[in-house]
Order: structure tokens, then C-alpha cells, then sequence
């Protein structure tokens, strides 16, 4: 799976699938979670908050469920 960059000093990338609402990220540490249920506006909030989106929304998203896939 090609996950699309992002500018960020926490993630490499993330990608949405807003069919199934799943947001994929990949983080600095090569870690790669799918979180599922997560609303548009979480993930448009998310690619405009580079460079840090983690900070701006990664306690939302990690309140979601989720799994690691690497």
C-alpha cells in the first residue's frame, strides 16, 4: 500500500477513504494504523493543520478504533 507524504515532524503519510471513512497513517517510525469511523471534516482538519497534524487532531483520531497493520 502507497501511503500519500504529508508534511509533518510526526507522520510520513496518510490517505482517507471516505467510502469507509478509514484514515490510513503512516508515522516517522514506519508504524502504519488504519483508524476507522473518522469523519471527513477530522481528516480535512488534519491535512490543514501541516505541518504538525498530529498535534492538531491525533487525540481525536486516536479515540476512534483502530489497527496496526505494520
Amino acid at each position: 500500500m502507497r501511503i500519500p507524504r504529508i508534511e509533518s515532524e510526526a507522520l510520513n503519510g496518510a490517505s482517507y477513504d471516505a467510502v469507509h471513512r478509514v484514515l490510513t497513517i503512516e508515522f516517522e517510525s514506519g508504524s502504519v494504523y488504519q483508524y476507522f469511523d473518522i469523519e471527513p471534516e477530522l481528516y480535512a482538519e488534519l491535512e490543514a493543520a501541516q505541518p504538525h497534524p498530529w498535534r492538531v487532531v491525533g487525540a481525536r483520531v486516536k479515540e476512534h478504533r483502530y489497527r496496526r497493520l505494520r
